[in-house]
Order: structure tokens, then C-alpha cells, then sequence
């Protein structure tokens, strides 16, 4: 697989929780190749935690650590601490290893009672994205499988977009072909997870068949949704390979496309999402 790549989305903190140390994660990911690793925030004290990992791991250690700051959707039923959030997202803008806003976004999986909530704590990310000129990594769901009669926060998420005009990535993409593709007629991103490989994910599939080579990224999500064939298992960033590996070979066998070609383009990508430099 080469040895570098980037797992775009990480809860390492969440990692640690499942009973894998981040020494083990970071060890097990610098064997597989991973050069780098986004760790994703889903509140405050995540991102805070993820920010002081990163300072005190990058002194010397690898893979590189990068941070965001964000509320996701689940949390979003009390908005009360989004203003706070994101001046501390604004007051870290300039940090090295700052990337973006996120994950934020919308999911009435579960309910729709606090869509009006989570509304406006994306439509505050999304703003505060656009303004701090980062990029915004975006969770949305409606329902456990793909059901065409339910893409509810796909709609409003576009609406919203397209108001606020900020530039992100949907993050472990779950929808078919025509929802991705509105999105990335706007400049937007989608990261495919281990989700892509499992079997009954065909439609998902297709969208990462289907879709423009240069706008896809790749994830973990850890520590859920470990990849075939690691499934079962506590995910964690090495796990990124195994997704990256399936969609190089699934674009080989559904487009022609060369696996190299894949890896080198989805590795520019994510550099060009993320405003990333190449490291040592």
C-alpha cells in the first residue's frame, strides 16, 4: 500500500475508550503505511483533547496528528455551548495542525424531534467554516440502510450549503450516486469508510464507482465500522488501508482505473481538502 496514507477521520479519543491505547493505535498505523491521521471532534472536550495529543505527539512522534474542532448532530440538542466551540475553533485558526470544523451536521436517524437544533448548530459551523476559510466535515443520516424515500438531511444539508457557501466533505458516506453528486457539482468531497466493503453495500458502491476520482477520500471512522477484513474488531486508523485498497481495486474492476493512479490521487486529494503539505 506505499506509506502514505491518510485516515481523514478518526476519533481517537473514542479509540481509546474501546480499549485500544492511542500507542497501540498510532504504532499499529505507522506499520500500515498511515503518514498521517485527522483527529475528527464531536464536542469541546474532544477537541481539546485531540489538541493537546497533538502537541504532545508531534514533538517527535509519527504518524503526523491533525485536529478539528466541532458539535456533532447527536449532541446538538442543547446549542447553548456552539458560540463557545467555535471561538475556541477561531482562537486555534492559525495552529499548524488546526484543520477544519466538524464533524457537525445532521441526523434524524433516531428522531427529527431537535432537527430545528441541529439546524442551526450547522448552520453556525457552517458560517463560522466559511468565514475562518476552513474546511467543514459534515455527518449526515436518516436511516441504518440507504432508503431513497428517506434523505431528508441530504436535502436540507444541500439548501444550507448553498446558502452559506462554505466547502467541506460528507463524511462516511451512506447515500447512492444522486445525492453525492450535488454536492460535489459544488466543490464538496466524499470520504467512503470500511463500510464500502462490506457486502450489502452496493449502493455505496456505485457511488464510489461512479463518482469523480478527484473528489474522493477515505476514512475510518474509528472506532466504528472497522473494514473488511478486520470487521468485529475496534477500528483504529491502520484499519484506513484495508477501505483504500477495496476502492482501488473496486475502480480497477468497474472503471479501468489504474490502482496506483487511485492511491496517488486520493492521497492529492485529501492534501488539497486539507490544505495539507507534504511531511517529513
Amino acid at each position: 500500500m506505499g506509506t502514505d496514507t491518510i485516515d481523514t477521520h478518526c476519533h481517537l479519543n473514542m479509540v481509546e475508550e474501546f480499549g485500544v491505547s492511542h500507542e497501540a493505535s498510532l504504532q499499529n498505523a505507522r506499520a500500515a503505511g498511515v503518514s498521517e491521521i485527522v483527529l475528527i471532534a464531536v464536542d469541546k472536550r474532544s477537541a481539546e483533547y485531540h489538541r493537546d495529543l497533538c502537541k504532545s505527539h508531534n514533538v517527535s512522534g509519527t504518524p503526523r496528528l491533525r485536529w478539528t474542532a466541532g458539535l456533532h448532530p447527536e449532541g446538538a440538542n442543547d446549542v447553548s455551548g456552539v458560540d463557545d466551540l467555535l471561538r475556541f475553533a477561531a482562537e486555534h485558526r492559525n495552529d499548524a495542525d488546526f484543520l477544519g470544523i466538524g464533524e457537525t451536521g445532521l441526523d434524524y436517524y433516531h428522531s427529527t424531534e431537535f432537527a430545528a437544533n441541529q439546524k442551526e448548530s450547522f448552520h453556525k459551523h457552517l458560517t463560522a467554516a466559511r468565514d475562518l476559510e476552513l474546511p467543514i466535515i459534515v455527518h449526515l443520516r436518516d436511516s441504518q440502510k440507504y432508503d431513497p424515500a428517506r434523505t431528508e438531511s441530504v436535502a436540507d444539508a444541500l439548501v444550507m450549503v448553498k446558502e452559506t457557501k462554505a466547502r467541506g466533505v460528507l463524511h462516511c458516506f451512506t447515500y447512492s450516486l444522486a445525492e453525492a453528486v450535488p454536492f460535489v457539482d459544488l466543490g464538496w468531497y466524499i470520504s467512503f469508510s470500511g463500510i464500502t466493503t462490506y457486502k450489502n453495500a452496493a449502493v455505496i458502491q456505485q457511488a464510489a464507482a461512479g463518482l469523480p476520482l478527484d473528489c474522493i477520500l477515505v476514512e475510518t471512522d474509528a472506532p466504528f465500522l472497522a473494514p473488511n477484513p478486520m470487521r468485529g474488531q475496534t477500528n483504529q486508523p491502520g484499519f484506513v488501508t484495508h477501505t483504500l485498497e477495496f476502492i482501488c481495486k473496486l475502480r480497477r474492476d468497474e472503471c479501468g482505473d489504474d490502482p496506483a493512479h487511485t492511491r496517488t490521487q486520493i492521497l492529492h486529494n485529501t492534501r488539497r481538502f486539507f490544505s495539507l503539505k507534504k511531511q517529513r
